[in-house]
């Protein structure tokens, strides 16, 4: 309403009670119409003031009245005068407080001041206190309105204190004296407030005028408003400060009371003491009805919370709340009882209007909804720290990563400081005060707000941080059925749509994509991996040392990650639920961000104290890039939101910098926080380290087939094979996709005796020819290989099938194979696939049984002295003629071959231009087969070894460990002969009688001592010695007669050498020491040792030398050659470019390995016989022929001693 501005009369006169008249509509002609021409008026004339604030006439009867006053005060002092002049002045206390009250402040400040006057003498107290509180409420109203006044001396407790009466005559303008009497009533009004509520104390000391606590409360709350109001404002009674007291209006900025303000008057601790002093006693608490108890508790929280002191204002609020919650119940009982229903039966007209939050229950307005219960006990929370939940009933929801980190921290910050039982108590009042409106909302949110300030608030690890909640489990088991119940209350009233906050942000603490089975894995691989332009492996032997990235295992790390468009996959979640009941999972699904990505929902119960894993299917869409960013999960009583993955353990730690603790962490100035990406020095605000989310992410591939087998010929997938022996047998793929073609389609193998194998070549203490070996077996000796026919395609139509033919081979150790195909679509023809691609592979496992067929038993070389034999030749089924087989130029190899087969096995064996030999061997018996085979040269017999593996094809490989340079040498001579006489034969089998096998004999197993190299050698340099120039070695001359020695010397090798030339005539049959003395048997032209030229290589010379023997007998001529120096060999000079490499000393690396080079020197490998006759003798042609006899009786017997020999042997 319109508040009208009074005028005192100039007149002067008053009327019977001492008052000036005035109209009896309480207005003058010349004062303004409207309150709102008051406030208009900024600068005012001193005729619009009253007379007795504007002019010395009135201040004249100002003193009149008072001494008016004086003279009734200090009067008889009977009680009737007394009892007269409390009247008096009470009278004149209202009718000053209808003045007030209409808007006339300056008659009711003058009439007050009289009153007042009058009651303090008369020791009227409680209307001496309201005369003074009037007094001040109009001079504020005046200085509201921008007029003038003076603060009047009754309000001063002495009049020393007053100001002089000079002072206040003194001309000053009107705003000038406004301002000065701003600054005397700031000065002067925290001692004329405490001097108001000392007189309201006092006046309960006269019976009957005790003032009420409900009043007493409410004038001491107005007091402490005004109080922090100018506080507030500085200290000064400002607009601004006026305008806060009179409209409530707040200031434009708020005022920073983080900092002392010692200097401010009155102080925040005066306030405090005295908005203290409205709170209800106890022995007045039951006296005061519960309405006004919750206003007088309302306003000392409101206070409280202006001046900062959000403890003591949380205190006030707790309070309160104990006084709510009973009187709501027992309103409710109540009022059912007047209606003849239950308690419970009113909330259905709650929920018919929708009413979930208890404001239907309290009757509240749409302007109170927005700052209602709900609000109030939510600061209640705030202040006291609780880790509360925002409101769910806003719209706006932030689930992402950031937003949850931050409310982890901000949880972990709210949970440092503060007493945890302190906050769980709040909660638990809150949930009282929620189930006495009732308010079904209010029940679920500070339920779940007491389960979250209980928890730990930590993601536990395996065996690190103890995660459970700080509360008993009967009390959780009874807050969880405080959910379910009120849930169920609220379906049965037809609320549907309750939800709280959950209580866990670390509820998903793990994805990962569940393994698909090997035959559906899709193997990554790269275009440089595709064969060229041939798509199955052919049947040629594959170099298994080189990298094949079909037969690598699987890399775990990137084939979890390779999921197929259109094809289900089945995630593995992982949920923690670190309390102590079940919490029911209503839905959960997977979010996901990339690729389309279709996710299936679970349900599922969670244990107490436990995590737990869920299976949930998804199927991607469409090929591409893929995210698991979360989880989608709605538990029951709860808001369906997202969660992201937190797989690791954490646990906030203590923050180093403090920059607020306490109530000042929530109250304070809101930062932008950091967002965690930024590249910023101090990017967590917090101090700590935040909990890292993690995504899974995922490769989608385009739609490929799914090939199973859908059978072999074989029983069973198992075989018998013999050694040496190859099988053929057929397997059939089936396309089990109706869509998508198979156009990519490559075999690998595996075996059981690769695995052996690579152990032995992974042993650093085998030599270079066992290596070769194992190399040579696994590289040319694949138990396993494809026969592709003829204009035969990789390609598997969609639904249907296709049969390939594999072939087997019988090795020693072969007990199980595996094929292995590799299939997929590319879409695209090879050259054109410009990325990488995938296969699946399928296996097909096989059984295998290698039975023995034809063993080597045993192996030997002898040499041929005199003719060939006959009987050796004429089984070889070949067509060398026999001329071609000299003694000189071949040995006699001899092979036992057994029969480990329980049928005949027929063996042929293949000589390099040599023929072939056949032989029927017997179940169990061992056969010998000897056969002529050419003597071998070999230039460098001391060549290393080669390495088929590329990582070991180095230029000196030696063998492991300390091994003499002779056994080196021996070592690399007995490796090259044997490959050579390998290279020379060849065995096969084949069972004649039933089921027809064939195969080939394992030669490999012939080991060569150093008598068989020996035999089986042809040396560097060969001598061959003849006589008269006929062909030996037996020579028949005659005593006294000359004969002409001729000694052919060769170089095979391709260097040159320096020979000595030694000749040795012996009589055969004799000792050493007779052999030697021939001076008086021969005569010789020339000398038995001598030197001869350099023989270049591959070149060969002859030296004669004339002989006449003197007496008869046989005698033996023998040669040898001795290297008389080594041939250094020849230095290239080249120029040497600067910064070239220096070559390695690689004679000094070869001295190393195999011995330094030594001269050498060389035998006649068969002596030359000499039988010396008499020329007249006539028994020589006799003896001539006896001999010839013994001769061939000595050829012949070459093999039977030979066989006698291996017999014995």
């Amino acid at each position: 309403m319109p508040v009208l501005r009074s005028a005192a009369s100039d007149s002067g006169t008053s009327s019977p009670l001492g008052r000036s008249g005035s109209p009896a509509s309480g207005l003058r002609s010349d004062s303004p119409p409207t309150f709102d021409n008051i406030i208009g008026e900024n600068s005012l004339t001193l005729k619009n003031l009253p007379s007795r604030l504007g002019t010395p006439s009135n201040t004249t009867n100002r003193d009149s009245s008072r001494d008016r006053v004086s003279i009734v005060g200090f009067g008889s002092g009977s009680t009737s005068e007394r009892s007269r002049n409390k009247g008096k002045s009470r009278i004149g206390i209202v009718v000053g407080s209808m003045y007030m009250c209409a808007g006339r402040w300056n008659d009711a400040l003058r009439e007050l001041v009289e009153s007042a006057a009058i009651a303090k003498a008369n020791l009227d107290h409680l209307w001496h206190a309201k005369a003074l509180d009037n007094i001040l409420v109009s001079m504020l109203m005046l200085a509201w309105t921008g007029l003038d006044f003076q603060v009047p001396p009754i309000c001063y407790v002495s009049a020393e204190k007053a100001p002089s009466l000079t002072t206040v005559l003194e001309p000053r303008s009107p705003a000038s004296n406004r301002l000065v009497s701003l600054q005397n009533l700031a000065v002067l009004l925290p001692e004329l407030l405490d001097r108001i509520l000392n007189l309201y104390t006092r006046a309960a000391n006269n019976n009957g005028e005790a003032m009420p606590q409900y009043p007493f409360s409410e004038t001491v709350i107005r007091y402490a408003k005004l109080s922090s109001a100018i506080h507030t404002g500085g200290g000064h009674i400002t607009d601004e400060v006026l305008q806060l007291i009179v409209l409530g209006t707040p200031f434009q900025k708020a005022p920073n009371l983080a900092t002392p303000r010692l200097n401010i008057q009155p102080t925040r601790g005066e306030i405090l003491k005295t908005i203290l002093r409205a709170f209800p006693v106890y022995s007045s608490s039951e006296n005061i009805v519960v309405v006004d108890r919750i206003i007088i508790l309302s306003g000392i929280a409101s206070v409280l919370g202006s001046m900062g002191y959000h403890r003591k204002k949380a205190m006030v609020i707790r309070e309160l709340v104990s006084v709510l919650v009973p009187a709501l119940v027992q309103a409710r009982l109540r009022g059912a009882a007047e209606m003849g229903v239950h308690p419970a039966a009113g909330l259905a007209a709650l929920s018919a209007n929708g009413n979930t939050n208890g404001a239907g229950a309290l009757e509240l307005g749409e302007g109170d909804m927005e700052n209602g219960v709900d609000s109030f006990l939510a600061l209640l929370g705030q202040t006291y720290g609780v880790v509360a939940s925002r409101d769910i009933t806003e719209d706006i929801f932030d689930d992402s990563d950031e937003a949850t980190i931050l409310r982890i921290l901000d949880n972990a910050s709210i949970r440092s400081f503060g007493s945890q039982a302190l906050k769980m108590e709040i909660l638990r009042s809150c949930i009282n005060l929620s189930e006495a409106l009732p308010d079904f909302q209010g029940v679920l949110k500070f339920t779940a707000d007491l389960l979250r300030t209980a928890g730990s608030g930590v993601a536990p690890g395996p065996r690190s941080e103890d995660a459970s909640p700080n509360m008993s489990r009967e009390e959780q088991i009874r807050l969880m059925t405080n959910i379910t119940r009120t849930l169920g209350a609220a379906r049965n009233l037809g609320v549907n749509e309750l939800t709280a906050e959950y209580w866990d942000e670390f509820l998903v603490r793990g994805v990962e994509l569940e393994p698909l089975p090997q035959s559906r894995t899709p193997i990554p691989h790269t275009r440089g991996e595709l064969p060229d332009g041939v798509t199955i492996a052919t049947a040629r032997e594959i170099n298994p040392f080189i990298y094949n990235p079909f037969l690598r295992p699987l890399n775990a790390s990137i084939v979890d990650h390779i999921m197929v468009a259109g094809e289900r996959a089945v995630f593995k979640v992982t949920l923690q639920n670190p309390y102590e009941f079940d919490v029911e999972i209503e839905s959960i699904k997977l979010d996901s961000d990339g690729a389309g990505f279709e996710s299936a929902a679970q349900k599922t119960v969670i244990g107490p104290y436990r995590t737990q894993i869920l299976t949930i299917l998804g199927t991607p869409k469409d090929p591409g890039s893929l995210k698991i960013t979360g989880c989608i999960v709605k538990v029951r009583g709860c808001r369906e939101r997202r969660f992201p993955i937190f797989p690791d353990s954490w646990s906030p730690q203590g923050e180093i910098k403090i920059k607020s603790i306490g109530v000042a962490k929530i109250f304070g100035q809101k930062t932008r926080p950091t967002s965690f990406g930024s590249t910023s020095s101090n990017a967590v605000p917090w101090g700590v380290i935040p909990p890292l989310p993690t995504t899974v992410g995922l490769n989608v591939i385009d739609k490929q087939p799914i090939v199973a087998i859908k059978s072999t010929n074989l029983s069973q997938s198992a075989l018998m094979v013999l050694e040496g022996e190859r099988q053929s047998f057929s397997i059939t793929l089936e396309n089990l996709s109706n869509e998508t073609p198979v156009d990519l389609l490559l075999f690998s193998f595996k075996d059981s005796t690769q695995a052996p194998l690579q152990t032995a070549m992974s042993n650093r203490e085998a030599s270079p020819a066992e290596l070769y070996e194992y190399e040579l077996i696994l590289a040319r000796k694949q138990a396993l290989r494809y026969i592709p026919k003829p204009d035969e395609k990789p390609y598997i139509e969609p639904g249907g099938t296709a049969t390939f033919e594999m072939e087997i081979l019988g090795k020693p150790g072969l007990t199980s194979a595996t094929i292995l195909v590799d299939y997929a679509h590319l879409g695209v023809p090879q050259l054109e696939v410009e990325n990488g691609f995938h296969t699946r592979q399928v296996s097909v496992p096989l059984t295998i049984t290698v039975n023995a067929s034809i063993e080597l038993a045993r192996m030997d070389v002898m040499p041929f002295t005199g003719s060939l034999p006959v009987s050796l030749w004429s089984k070889i089924d070949g067509t060398v003629a026999t001329k071609d087989f000299t003694p000189q130029d071949h040995c006699l190899l001899i092979l036992d071959l057994r029969n480990a087969w329980p049928s005949s096995i027929h063996v042929s064996i293949d000589i390099e231009k040599g023929g072939k030999i056949e032989e029927e061997v017997f179940p169990g018996n061992t056969s010998r087969i000897m056969f002529p085979i050419p003597r071998i040269y070999l230039e460098n017999p001391t060549a290393s070894i080669p390495a088929l593996d590329p990582l070991r094809q180095r230029q000196f490989v030696v063998s492991a460990g300390r091994i003499s340079a002779d056994s080196e040498r021996a070592t690399r001579e007995s490796f090259w002969y044997r490959e050579e006489i390998l290279k020379i034969l060849q065995g096969t089998w084949e069972t004649r009688s039933g089921v027809h096998r064939k195969g080939n004999i394992e030669l490999r197993g012939l080991r060569l001592s150093q008598r068989v190299i020996d035999v089986i050698r042809i040396e560097d340099v060969s001598i061959d010695i003849s006589v008269n120039d006929k062909p030996g070695p037996k020579y028949d001359i005659h005593t006294d007669t000359f004969s002409s020695i001729t000694v052919r010397i060769s170089n095979r090798s391709s260097k040159p050498i320096h020979p000595l030339l030694r000749l040795q005539p012996s009589i055969r049959n004799h000792s050493l020491t007779q052999t030697l003395d021939l001076s008086k048997k021969f005569v010789w032209n020339g000398v038995l040792q001598q030197t001869l030229p350099q023989i270049p290589g591959n070149e060969q010379i002859e030296v004669h030398l004339g002989m006449t023997p003197l007496c008869r007998g046989e005698f033996e001529l023998s040669a040898s050659i001795e290297e008389v120096r080594l041939v250094e060999p020849v230095k290239e000079e080249l120029s040497i470019k600067e910064g070239a490499r220096v070559r390695a000393d690689t004679k000094n690396l070869m001295d190393t390995m195999l011995g330094a080079k030594e001269r050498r020197i060389w035998h006649s490998r068969e002596p030359c016989l000499l039988v010396v006759t008499d020329e007249e003798d006539d028994s020589d042609e006799g003896e001539d022929e006896d001999g010839d006899e013994d001769g061939d009786e000595h050829e012949d017997g070459v093999v039977d001693k030979a066989e006698e020999d291996i017999t014995d042997d």
